[in-house]
């Protein structure tokens, strides 16, 4: 761990701490966007290790290039890929632009991009699971940019599912291995990887590159405690701090600080089993039962837990979609707060006394145990009992992706990122899925016809017919939309966070 990393922990213990005592110090903090994050990159510097998620793509952003970027009016923008072509129902042609340029010297072209396929369907590749929702039948270069890209059945999301992707050069991939990759990348980003630790990643301005910084070096450093997080900013030793409660607003903004509210591309919810995973229900576990489902529902109060709890930061969520999403339904609302009504489904269900429930979270909700104990108070309140399990998250993926489950419930937030569809939760959403939590047959031809629908309107009006039919059958425990609360320094300009992509080329220091 480097001493700067030391004294931002310590900084969490003991309040702040001066930023640098040299002058070589303080003209680095001039030309650094120093950047406090709550969790390390467990792959480094390697994009292929592991799928597309939070906080990876935090630390990834500044370094490499995906292949398109998705604004936050869920709008596909180019970014290394600069234009794209529907040849036909199931072949698109991707042109990829000609200035992007590695560190290495070496730039990007259609056979690079050939490469990082090739290697995604390798044995060494596949294990990490990023093409588990890119279904692709073939993919070739056509000439010397472009590249064609074929799938087994129409795919309208194959274009936006690309801005998972980002570009490497994988000819310095393959003479270093992933390893040696991983702790010095060669990318076409802004900056230039100069070092990444478990803690800490440094990089410098990268000349060449097609989309040039304003701040001469990046700085982004794991801070895991949230105070210490706080302190960072209140003492003027960084710069930006994700994550961040509404508790500590007041205080940062009292301080001169911004804070910045932005929608998170995600609902949480809790996901509700039709499945008798643990086979001790006989086959019929109670959340089969719709009338169990909309029970668990009323009975929570979503008005007061964002009002009191999150102090009005989040809003209580209706769907599996948040307004940020394409195929957002604005006329679906949250379920209501009826307890009376929730005790009376329970009993026509066949529970006149109640239930007891066994939920299994890997704590990640926002709000944590808090928020669980908050949900389990209320579900008490109709006589449904719940012992909750919180597990690590490495626990919980295990139970995941194995189907072993021992509970009746789990936290589990819709993801819509990066490619800001609604259509994304159903991917465990569903019927005969690998990893499919809760099935309600009612829904299958809706999801079915929007996966094949090319027309974006028609297929938007589909999305919408999803989320009410959604709403009506009762498919999750939809707790809160997703909201992002960070930190910005005072002399920080120019932040944007495009549903966690933050654009950090286009920032700058005042003064």
């Amino acid at each position: 761990m480097s001493a700067y990393v030391r004294n931002l922990m310590l900084s969490a213990a003991v309040g702040a701490l001066a930023f640098g005592a040299t002058g070589a110090e303080a003209q680095d903090a001039r030309d650094t966007l120093r950047v406090a994050m709550y969790s390390k990159a467990p792959p480094r510097g390697n994009t292929y290790a592991i799928q597309y998620i939070w906080p990876s793509m935090y630390w990834w952003e500044g370094v490499f290039d995906s292949f398109v970027r998705i604004n936050d009016k869920a709008e596909i923008l180019p970014f290394a890929a600069e234009k794209w072509e529907l040849v036909n129902p199931t072949t698109w042609r991707v042109t990829f632009r000609k200035d992007a340029e590695f560190t290495s010297g070496r730039k990007n072209d259609a056979a690079n991009v050939v490469k990082i396929f090739e290697y995604l369907h390798s044995d060494a590749g596949k294990p990490a699971g990023i093409m588990r929702n890119m279904r692709l039948t073939s993919y070739k270069a056509v000439d010397s940019h472009t590249v064609e890209f074929v799938t087994p059945q129409p795919d309208p999301l194959l274009v936006a599912k690309f801005a998972a992707f980002y570009i490497s050069d994988m000819t310095a991939f393959n003479e270093m291995g992933a390893a040696n990759f991983a702790a010095k990348p060669v990318t076409s980003g802004p900056w230039q990887v100069t070092s990444w630790t478990d803690q800490e990643m440094n990089a410098t301005a990268y000349a060449k590159s097609w989309r040039p910084p304003k701040i001469k070096n990046l700085r982004i450093v794991e801070v895991p405690e949230q105070a210490g997080r706080r302190a960072a900013i209140e003492s003027g030793q960084m710069d930006l701090s994700f994550n961040m409660t509404p508790d500590d607003i007041p205080h940062l903004r009292a301080a001169g600080h911004d804070v910045v509210i932005t929608g998170g591309p995600l609902v949480e919810a809790i996901a509700l089993f039709t499945k008798d995973f643990a086979n001790k229900w006989g086959g019929k576990p109670p959340f089969a039962d719709k009338r169990v489902r909309l029970a668990v529902n009323l009975a929570f109060n979503r008005d007061a837990f964002t009002k009191d709890f999150f102090k009005g930061v989040a809003k209580p969520a209706s769907q599996p979609a948040t307004p940020a999403i394409n195929g957002y339904n604005p006329d679906v609302k949250p379920y209501p707060y009826d307890p009376a009504r929730a005790r009376q489904l329970l009993a026509e269900a066949g529970y006149p006394n109640g239930l007891s429930l066994i939920m299994e979270s890997s704590g990640g909700i926002a709000g944590g145990r808090e928020t669980l104990q908050i949900i389990g108070d209320d579900l008490g309140k109709i006589g449904i009992k719940v012992e909750t399990r919180v597990m690590p998250f490495a626990t919980w993926s295990q139970i995941f992706n194995g189907q072993k489950w021992a509970g009746d419930m789990s936290t589990f937030a819709m993801f819509h990122s990066p490619v800001m569809d609604a259509a994304i939760p159903f991917s465990v959403y569903g019927c005969d899925l690998p990893h499919g939590m809760t099935c309600i047959p009612e829904l299958n031809q809706l999801i079915a016809a929007q996966d094949r629908e090319m027309d974006p309107v028609k297929r938007r009006a589909l999305l919408r017919e999803l989320m009410k039919r959604a709403h009506e059958e009762v498919l999750a425990l939809p707790v809160i939309e997703g909201a992002d609360v960070t930190a910005v320094a005072k002399r920080i300009k120019g932040f944007k966070n495009w549903s966690r992509v933050v654009v950090y080329e286009e920032m700058t220091i005042d003064g």
